[in-house]
């Protein structure tokens, strides 16, 4: 892969080590599609990655701000690793495909420390698209979250179209 030269490239190996000792599978999904995933040039941080939470940290540094503050597309960047890990990990228990279709930032404060990111979806919300999955093969959602400084505040507010398309199952 070309990607060895570029700066981030121990954060993504990172990355990759974190995601393994959960999922072996994913953790080879994301390094066979290593273009695809830009978010460790912001220097990206999984926190915490359970079974139905993601948490995802953005630190301050040069790279990422301008003029003091972080830059919006690496805001937007770690709010979508945030979506896409959760999905991941309801994909293990569920088959489904799905596309972000868009994406909206609204920054409430100046963006001069780090970031945090907590996402999850809730029960209800999940059994939902689950059973329009499972009845009409696809369905579309909007996920709402917030992200917070370092101080607590919150520091952005994030809202995600995703479209849904259900795998078709392989016989046994």
């Amino acid at each position: 892969m070309r990607h060895n030269k570029y700066i981030g490239w121990d954060t993504f190996l990172g990355v990759i080590e974190q995601v393994q000792k959960v999922s072996p599978w994913l953790s080879r999904q994301m390094a066979r599609r290593a273009a695809d995933w830009p978010f460790w040039f912001s220097g990206l941080s999984i926190k915490e990655w359970t079974d139905r939470q993601a948490c995802v940290h953005l630190p301050f540094s040069l790279r990422t701000s301008v003029d003091g503050e972080l830059c919006q597309g690496h805001l937007l960047l770690g709010a979508e690793l945030t979506l896409r890990l959760l999905l991941l990990r309801y994909r293990q228990e569920f088959p489904f495909r799905y596309r972000i279709r868009g994406s909206r930032v609204e920054v409430h404060h100046a963006l001069d420390q780090a970031v945090d990111y907590k996402f999850a979806i809730a029960f209800e919300e999940w059994e939902r698209l689950r059973l329009e999955l499972a009845s009409h093969s696809q369905g579309e959602s909007e996920f709402v979250f917030h992200s917070y400084l370092a101080d607590g505040r919150v520091a952005a507010t994030f809202t995600f179209q995703v479209a849904f398309q259900l795998e078709k199952l392989l016989p046994a």
